[in-house]
């Protein structure tokens, strides 16, 4: 039974391992631009899903579980004992890290998202030009946070890179722009 413990508690330790290394790879990784994707979903926390069986949650409890389990064997205690105690714990940590960490994690970046129809009105600026009956991107700021945007000119118009424009309307995840300044 050691041996189903190490396999568990390793595999919990390589996991987290290789999601960090990958996930501090990739943050590191800044592209200049991206399609902001924003759906909604009616009734619940947009998306979020209460039920605690998350990957985090559950590589917490196998390595915690693998963890007890290699202690207790070590240890020379009572197999149903080891079994109980390994799975309680890891249930506990588990939980612990749901509610501690993913929830509140969850909410903060939840109250710094804004619905779409509070965009429109607001100033942006076009960071890749906007070329006649075509597409280009802007930028916006909202809470702090700067998003971009796959944008169009309202009149399938050009819009050369660098100008302030206002978010007129967003259809399909485009945003349809116009120049704040009138061009001659």
């Amino acid at each position: 039974m050691e041996n189903a413990y190490t396999i568990l508690f390793w595999v919990g330790v390589i996991y987290t391992l290789v999601t960090f290394v990958i996930g501090d790879l990739f943050g590191a990784i800044h592209f200049d631009s991206h399609i902001d994707i924003h759906t909604d979903t009616h009734g619940g926390l947009n998306g979020f899903s209460l039920f605690p069986l998350k990957p985090i949650t559950i590589v917490s409890f196998i390595t915690v579980f693998g963890g007890i389990g290699i202690l207790g064997t070590r240890y020379k205690l009572n197999a149903i004992l080891i079994f109980a105690v390994a799975f309680v714990l890891g249930l506990f940590v588990s939980f612990l890290l749901y509610r501690f960490v993913l929830v509140p994690l969850y909410k903060a970046q939840n109250t710094s998202a804004v619905s779409q129809d509070k965009l429109i009105g607001m100033k942006a600026k076009v960071i890749s030009p906007i070329y006649e009956n075509s597409f280009g991107t802007i930028s916006y700021t909202v809470n702090g946070s700067k998003y971009n945007a796959p944008a169009q000119h309202v009149n399938k118009k050009s819009i050369a890179q660098g100008k302030d424009v206002m978010i007129y309307s967003i259809k399909g995840n485009v945003f349809y722009v116009e120049p704040l300044e009138v061009e001659n």
